[in-house]
């Protein structure tokens, strides 16, 4: 019986989406969402706003060896690990560059992270709301970024989201197990198939929210669901491996269509 109450609540959740969104939107929700055991969401350009600021740390470290770098050049790479793009500046302006670029850009992008980050507070908000209910929904939560453990507790720290997750996975520090000559972070695999692996569930009942491209194709290279939320930077990336693709964070689920 409660089994069967909780199916009637699912269907009502799933009728008041069809009502709002549409039968595309209905079948996406009953597909992507009802088989979830795992939760896990990228951190930068879906929980916290810091894009631009990491544009910036990327423009002054650039402007320190007389290179100028603008917010176009810049929105292609978003989603990459450091090292990616300073080669994919290197390619495009056909010039050598020092990895010490890349310390210099992570000291301005401190500095500028220590004056405090925002949060997109409707997909932080989804995730507290995740974090607080997910013994009864059943659900792990699992957080996987490019960026190195401190960058990433800092910024949880100043949206008090610090404690909201079952494990977080650094692309930058937490891969020292996987070999690739082209590189371990997004858009390889390996970040995804780690949380996987630590959180002893199967992909394919790991559900992804990611605001890039690279973030996608990892996702999607480990065999897991992925819903996409683009931002203003990455609106027009290739989000054609993504399960399906958020146009407003108004098209958010409740988190009662987790119910099991």
């Amino acid at each position: 019986m409660y089994r069967l109450i909780n199916q009637i609540q699912k269907n009502v959740i799933l009728l008041i989406v069809f009502l709002a969104y549409g039968p595309v939107s209905l079948s996406a929700s009953a597909d992507l969402y009802c088989k979830t055991k795992v939760v896990i969401f990228d951190c930068d350009g879906v929980l916290v706003d810091t894009e631009y600021l990491k544009f910036l740390a990327w423009q002054e470290a650039l402007a320190s060896y007389m290179i100028d770098f603008s917010i176009e050049e810049y929105m292609p790479l978003v989603g990459h690990s450091s090292k990616n793009i300073l080669a994919m500046i290197a390619w495009s302006k056909q010039l050598k560059l020092a990895e010490q670029i890349i310390d210099l850009k992570n000291d301005k992008y401190k500095a500028l992270q220590k004056q405090g980050v925002q949060a997109i507070q409707p997909m932080a908000d989804f995730a507290r709301a995740l974090s607080e209910n997910k013994e009864r929904l059943e659900l792990k939560l699992g957080l996987a970024s490019s960026a190195p453990q401190e960058e990433i507790f800092i910024n949880l720290q100043q949206i008090g989201l610090e404690n909201a997750f079952d494990l977080i996975v650094s692309g930058s520090d937490d891969l020292e197990d996987y070999n690739d000559e082209e590189g371990k972070n997004k858009p390889k695999p390996y970040i995804y198939i780690e949380a996987a692996k630590r959180l002893n569930v199967l992909p394919e009942f790991c559900l992804v929210f990611e605001d890039t491209a690279a973030g996608v194709e990892a996702a999607a290279g480990a065999g897991m669901t992925i819903v996409a939320v683009p931002n203003q930077f990455t609106i027009n990336q290739d989000f054609s491996k993504a399960s399906t693709m958020l146009h407003s964070f108004e098209e958010l689920p409740s988190i009662e269509i987790f119910q099991k």
